[in-house]
């Protein structure tokens, strides 16, 4: 296990095999007044590293200085470029940067100087960078022990600081939980699916109530759905011979009766998308084990808010099928009868996902009168073609609850577009044969499967995150060192701290 600790001691008198000392581009000859208390030996190999340009602090490089002498065996010098352009992502890249390098060079702790004055965001984005950067999904590689998603070659990271230790641990052991359940959301969508199924999902969620005190779980089944009028659910899961199952977690964090209704997250979980009858192209089909990134961003969401004891109610729902293609697959044509009553003619199958979320939706607010609604989905391909590969297309009935998650989204470097949800679009999704369709064809694809959703929303605040371009790297993702390829787990770091701030936990 990685651990990130806060130490009050100057970093000329800590032992250890690596400091990483930032420097500045525009400030390369002050790298001298972080160095007081050093050996002079030591000083004067870094003059020289500097005089002779083998290092400028150009953004991301890395250097290594040797120490012959003394308590600190090696220093590595960090580019942070241009000071006035450094900022919290910028940070959470370089310790990033850092951490891999100190893997590189197999050194089983170092310390680290903050790059600036210390504050709050600059904490967690030093914790979030080094933490994020050290996942790995290697269990089913035969070389590797398959027993944790961190790389074990990297055991202590120290933070030196100024002022009260305390107060900067608190800071970095919240962060640490967070990443932690980023790791998990990243662990559960990275795992191929003929091991994780419905089913192991619904598994894996009971297995949190068995974890949590505060959390309880229940798992419709099938022809429970099909008793309950969740037939979009029911339709979708059809054609597969593993059965879909409708998770619903329930965190109480908050006794006090008297708050208003719990936040509901949903998020889609498609273990497995082949397009069912309306089949999708061979080419990059087996990225479709990510389908079910979004349920698998609400199950971790879930975990984090538990092991921080957030002082909130908070419900997730995650319907999870798997889309098939087979004599029992829904078909285009069909007429499903919705949750809420809604009629919906199917004109793709491929359309599977607004259908599941549509009925957990309805259900879920008839059931617990939310607050407000999240959904997550790894929806549309439209999506990436609008706004590419690093940005969430994000649609919402409520100004108010999109401007809380825009601003903590700063924070985070998660980034999120709002697409309008005009009403001219539902006349795309008009159905001559039902009350809607599931597809409006290509014209505004990510708006219209919104408009879609909004049918069963009612006037609750909502969020509809389309995920599909962030929620794993592929195809012109930017470069990012905490993001390895694979499963993001985008979504669950903002999620988690709005919810943190709403409740004013921490």
């Amino acid at each position: 296990m990685v651990k990130v600790v806060a130490e009050q001691i100057p970093a000329s008198t800590k032992r250890t095999p690596l400091l990483v000392l930032g420097v500045f581009e525009d400030e390369v000859e002050g790298i001298r007044n972080q160095l007081d208390g050093i050996n002079s030996m030591t000083v004067e190999l870094v003059d020289r590293v500097i005089k002779e340009k083998e290092h400028t602090g150009s953004f991301g490089s890395i250097c290594i200085v040797h120490c012959f002498t003394g308590p600190i065996q090696r220093i590595m010098l960090l580019g942070l470029g241009q000071r006035a352009s450094l900022d919290n992502e910028k940070v959470r890249v370089l310790a990033g940067k850092a951490s891999a390098k100190a893997m590189e060079i197999n050194v089983t702790e170092y310390s680290i100087k903050p790059f600036t004055q210390l504050t709050k965001v600059l904490t967690e984005a030093i914790c979030e960078g080094t933490c994020l950067s050290l996942y790995k999904f290697d269990q089913y590689q035969s070389q590797k022990n398959g027993e944790s998603s961190y790389s074990s070659s990297l055991l202590t990271i120290s933070l030196l600081v100024d002022g009260n230790r305390e107060e900067w641990q608190s800071v970095l052991d919240t962060t640490r939980i967070i990443v932690d359940a980023v790791n998990f959301g990243r662990d559960l969508a990275n795992l191929p699916p003929n091991e994780c199924s419905p089913e192991y999902l619904a598994r894996v969620a009971l297995d949190l109530s068995s974890k949590h005190q505060r959390i309880s779980t229940r798992i419709i089944e099938r022809y429970e759905m099909e008793s309950l009028g969740l037939n979009g659910i029911v339709a979708v899961g059809m054609g597969s011979n593993k059965p879909p199952k409708l998770v619903i977690i329930e965190y109480k964090g908050n006794e006090n009766s008297s708050i208003a209704g719990p936040y509901l997250f949903v998020g889609k979980a498609v273990t497995f998308d082949t397009g069912g009858i309306s089949i999708k192209p061979s080419d990059r089909m087996d990225e479709m084990k990510f389908d079910k990134s979004g349920g698998c961003d609400v199950i971790a969401i879930m975990s984090g808010l538990a092991n921080l004891e957030v002082k909130a109610n908070v419900i997730g729902i995650v319907p999870c099928v798997e889309n098939m293609p087979s004599s029992s697959s829904y078909r285009p044509g069909d007429i499903v009868r919705m949750y809420n009553g809604k009629t919906v003619e199917v004109i793709n199958t491929d359309a599977e996902g607004r259908l599941i979320l549509a009925d957990s939706i309805a259900y879920g607010i008839e059931k617990y009168n939310p607050n407000s609604i999240i959904d997550l989905a790894t929806l549309t391909g439209a999506c990436i073609v609008a706004l590419g590969s690093n940005i969430a297309g994000a649609l919402s009935n409520s100004p108010e609850l999109f401007n809380k998650l825009r601003l903590i989204s700063e924070k985070t470097n998660e980034k999120f577009w709002q697409l309008p949800l005009y009403t001219e679009f539902n006349e795309q999704i008009r159905s001559k044969f039902a009350d809607i369709k599931n597809i409006g064809g290509r014209a505004g694809g990510s708006i219209t499967a919104a408009i879609f959703l909004s049918n069963f929303v009612n006037e609750t605040p909502w969020i509809h995150l389309d995920i599909a371009g962030t929620a794993w790297t592929q195809e012109g993702t930017w470069d990012k060192s905490y993001n390895p390829k694979g499963a993001t787990g985008f979504g669950i770091r903002s999620l988690i701290r709005l919810v943190i701030a709403e409740s004013g936990s921490r």
